[in-house]
């Protein structure tokens, strides 16, 4: 019985603690996140592509469709897919290498 009640007043001092440490938490999560990004755009930048964290799958991930990529015909999830002006593209990265190519932009008739 004395056990029980150390151990409820350990769970209970270890709640109080974490209840008050929350928005610090909370905050240093969002931090990370931002920092997360930050090196995301910047390798993106140099033109290095980061390792992307494997999917989780779900019901409602496993029910969306498959596009075709406009530029590389690679078949994405819809939910993932870049919608521009008509044109479904992978990834933005697929896009920006698509408005850059020169076989990719169309010609004047004259």
């Amino acid at each position: 019985m004395k056990y029980l009640f150390v151990l409820a007043l350990f769970a209970a001092v270890a709640f109080i603690i974490y209840w008050r440490l929350r928005p610090y938490l909370r905050g240093v999560r969002h931090f990370l996140g931002v920092l997360r990004e930050v090196n995301r755009m910047r390798a993106a930048a140099r033109g290095e592509m980061p390792r992307e964290p494997a999917p989780r799958r779900s019901a409602a991930a496993s029910a969306d469709k498959l596009i075709r990529c406009a530029a590389c015909g690679t078949w994405a999830a819809s939910s993932r897919a870049v919608n521009l002006g008509g044109a479904t593209y992978c990834s933005h990265t697929c896009l920006e290498r698509s408005a850059d190519s020169p076989h990719g932009r169309r010609k004047s008739a004259s």
